[in-house]
C-alpha cells in the first residue's frame, strides 16, 4: 500500500481509538428493562432454542457476509485454513524449537496475569496431557495467551511496521516470524474494515496486527469463562491443533447467562431484548483446520478438550459498523463472568445432562 494509504489508515485508527475512549467506555448509561425480562434467568436458558453451530465449506465472501456476519449468526468454516502453511508447520515441537527459551507470562480463566515460565517447558508439559470431555475443568496449569510489552509497539504493529520493531514479547516475535504461515481467511472481505481502520487498500492481518490478535496454547481442561470480548467486535477463532468446544449465547440471553454462571437470581434489570430476537444457545465443537466466527457482542465460553494451538483476531466491517456502535453504546464494554457457566447446575441440566467434574477444593482455573 502507498504511504498515503498507510497514513490515512493510521489516522483512522487513532480517531477510532479516541472515539471509543470518549463516547463509549466513559459513558455510564443505566441498563434498560424490556417487558417480559423479569423472569428467572435459569428458566430463560431452559426455554432457549438450543442448536449446533452450522458447519460450511467453500463459502463465498458475499454469502458469508449475508448469511452469517450481518445476521450475527455463528458459523464454522470447515476448510477455513485450506491455504495456510500453519496447518502443516505449527506444532508443540515447532514452537519449542523456535521460541522455547523465551520467558512468557501465563493467564488464568479470567485473563489475569499469572506465573512467568519458560515457554519450552510449559509447552512440553501441556502437550503430554490426555484429552478430556466437555465440562471437565482442570486446576493445574494456566494458559498462554498473547502478551504485549508496550502500547506504542502495539500501534506500530497495527500500522504495518511490526517488522521494524525490536522486542522480546512472544506474541510480537511470533507475529514477525510466522506471517508467511497464515493469511486472511478466504471467506472474509479484502477491504472495507472499520476495526481495524482499512478504508484504503486491503487488510492483510498477517502483516498488520488486528485487535486482539494472538496465539493461544492451552491444555485439556482449560476453560475461558463465559465472557464478551472487550470491544464487542467480531472474532475469528482459528483452530490449528487440538480440539475445543463450548457455547455461544444470543444477545438476548447475555444478562441471563451471566447471572446463571455467577449463581445470581432472576434477570431483574436485564438488557433489552430486541423485537423479534429469539433466545438461542449454540453448542460448538471445533476441530483442527476449522475457523469459527463468534459474532460481535455475543457471550461465549470456550473449553479445551485436547492440547490446543489456536489463533484469533477481531474485526468490524463497514456495513455492520452502524449497528455495532449502537449495540455497544447500549451494552457498554465487554466483561467476563466470575465463574464458568459449565459449572452451573441450572445450565448443566439444560445443556449438558451431567454435573461438571472438577476439583472441589480449588478455584476452577484454566488448565
Amino acid at each position: 500500500m502507498s504511504f498515503v494509504g498507510n497514513a490515512w489508515n493510521a489516522l483512522g485508527d487513532v480517531g477510532l481509538w479516541a472515539y471509543e475512549e470518549m463516547s463509549i467506555y466513559r459513558r455510564r448509561r443505566g441498563a434498560r428493562t424490556a417487558p417480559g425480562d423479569d423472569g428467572d434467568a435459569a428458566a430463560r436458558l431452559r426455554a432457549a432454542d438450543y442448536r449446533t453451530v452450522e458447519r460450511v465449506s467453500g463459502i463465498s465472501v458475499a454469502e458469508f457476509g449475508e448469511r452469517y456476519l450481518m445476521r450475527s449468526e455463528p458459523v464454522i468454516v470447515a476448510d477455513g485454513m485450506r491455504d495456510w502453511q500453519a496447518r502443516q508447520i505449527w506444532s508443540f515441537d515447532y514452537f519449542r524449537r523456535e521460541f522455547g527459551d523465551m520467558t512468557v507470562r501465563l493467564q488464568d480463566a479470567g485473563f489475569k496475569p499469572r506465573d512467568s515460565v519458560e515457554l519450552g517447558a510449559y509447552l512440553r508439559r501441556i502437550a503430554s496431557l490426555p484429552p478430556v470431555e466437555l465440562g471437565q475443568i482442570g486446576a493445574d496449569l494456566d494458559y498462554l495467551r498473547y502478551t504485549y510489552d508496550s502500547f506504542f509497539k502495539h500501534l506500530l504493529f497495527t500500522w504495518g511496521f511490526g517488522h521494524r520493531v525490536k522486542t522480546r514479547s512472544f506474541s510480537f516475535l511470533a507475529f514477525q516470524r510466522l506471517r508467511e504461515h497464515w493469511r486472511r481467511p478466504y471467506f472474509l472481505p479484502a477491504g472495507g474494515y472499520r476495526i481495524p481502520w482499512v478504508q484504503l487498500g486491503e487488510l492483510h492481518p498477517n502483516e498488520r496486527m488486528c485487535q486482539d490478535w494472538g496465539l493461544y496454547f492451552s491444555a485439556p481442561g482449560a476453560c475461558t469463562r463465559l465472557h464478551v470480548d472487550g470491544m464487542r467486535s467480531n472474532a475469528v477463532l482459528c483452530q490449528v491443533a487440538g480440539t475445543k468446544a463450548g457455547w455461544i449465547f444470543s444477545a438476548s440471553l447475555e444478562d441471563a447467562a451471566r447471572r446463571v454462571a455467577e449463581g445470581r437470581g432472576s434477570v431483574g434489570t436485564g438488557v433489552v431484548r430486541p423485537d423479534g430476537e429469539a433466545d438461542r444457545i449454540w453448542r460448538f465443537d471445533l476441530a483442527p483446520g476449522e475457523i469459527m466466527l463468534i459474532p460481535k457482542g455475543l457471550a461465549h465460553e470456550v473449553h479445551t478438550l485436547s492440547p490446543s494451538i489456536s489463533l484469533t483476531y477481531n474485526f468490524v466491517t463497514n456495513p455492520e459498523s452502524r449497528d455495532y456502535f449502537r449495540f455497544k453504546t447500549e451494552r457498554g464494554a465487554g466483561w467476563i463472568a466470575d465463574a464458568p457457566i459449565a459449572a452451573a447446575p441450572a445450565f448443566a441440566d439444560r445443556c449438558r445432562g451431567e454435573p461438571v467434574r472438577g476439583p472441589a477444593d480449588k478455584e476452577l482455573r484454566l488448565a
